[in-house]
Parts: structure tokens; C-alpha cells; sequence
């Protein structure tokens, strides 16, 4: 039996934790498309699931996971979810403090962009809804909801921000 669910996360990990209760109640994660989550029953448990940013293919990458039984289970855009049976123990795909604070640079180095990129569209889209266009309604309308997701997408850049502040400070404390 298949059901889909739709959950929306400005949090990665929160979406990660969601996840990974819904294969606890043996609901497996088959296919993930925006916040779309598509899920198949089998056994409570059986699978721990990761999800990570992945900009291009990297082919090394992905024959190393499989070489640790690490599965892809699905791909959209830069977003990616893998698994790995339980039996076979916890797995994290960053093991370090520096492997995990490059990893989250990545991320905003993907999110800040897009987020100023919406801001000045929004921008541009009132600008021209206030000097008097046909479409007023709608290009103000349009502007607003831009301007509105780009402040929005800060909200994960800054706890992406904060996580990697903390393990930085962690990691200065480790290395004296």
C-alpha cells in the first residue's frame, strides 16, 4: 500500500526527523518531489533515511554510498534522500564538524542567492504594479508574495547560520 503525504519544511533536519518517524511506523520513503512525500508500507523500522543538498553528479559519491549500502531512494532538483537498513547501524553522511560546516556553507551559499534573487524580483514586480500597468493588481500581488518567500527563506538561512556557528565553536574548543 502507497499513500502521499504533503508536509512543507523550512527546516532539512526537522524534515529529516519526520521522515524517518514515518518509516519508524513503517511508512518508507519511495519518492519526494517538493514537499510532496510519497510512502510504501513494509516493516516498522527497517530503513534510517538522510537527506542532503547535491550540486551535480558526482559519480565517486554516489558509488561510494553504494559501496556501504547506502541506497539514493530519490532525487528532485539539488535535493536528495538516502537510506540504509537499520539492521546495519546509524549512518551519518557527514562524520566530522568540518565536513558538516562545509556542507551547511553550501546550503547557503545556495539559499542566500535565490532568497535576495526573489526579494528584487518582488520589488521589481510593485515597482512596476505602482506605475500604473495594466496588470496592477496582479504584478503588485505577485511582488508582495515574491518578496514575501524571499524573507521567508531566511528563516532556514539563519538556523543553517546559527548550526554552523555551534559546530565552529565546538570544533575551537576540540582543537584548543
Amino acid at each position: 500500500m502507497k499513500k502521499m503525504k504533503f508536509r512543507f519544511f523550512l527546516d532539512y533536519e526537522k524534515e529529516e526527523r519526520w521522515v524517518n518517524e514515518m518509516a519508524a511506523q513503517g511508512w518508507h520513503l519511495t519518492k519526494n518531489i517538493i514537499s510532496f512525500f510519497v510512502f510504501e508500507q513494509g516493516e516498522p523500522g527497517k530503513y534510517i533515511y538522510r537527506n542532503e543538498l547535491v550540486v551535480g553528479e558526482k559519480k565517486d559519491y554516489k558509488e561510494f554510498l553504494e559501496s556501504i549500502n547506502i541506497e539514493c531512494v530519490s532525487k528532485f532538483g539539488v535535493w536528495a534522500y538516502y537510506r540504509k537498513e537499520a539492521a546495519d547501524g546509524e549512518f551519518e553522511l557527514f562524520s566530522d564538524a568540518t565536513s558538516k560546516i562545509n556542507y551547511l556553507k553550501s546550503i547557503s551559499r545556495l539559499f542566500i542567492p535565490i532568497a535576495i534573487f526573489s526579494i528584487l524580483i518582488g520589488l521589481l514586480n510593485i515597482y512596476t504594479g505602482l506605475s500604473a500597468s495594466p496588470a496592477t493588481f496582479i504584478s503588485i500581488n505577485l511582488g508582495l508574495l515574491n518578496v514575501f518567500l524571499g524573507l521567508l527563506m531566511f528563516v532556514p538561512i539563519k538556523k543553517i547560520q546559527k548550526r554552523k556557528k555551534n559546530l565552529e565553536h565546538d570544533l575551537h574548543i576540540f582543537e584548543g
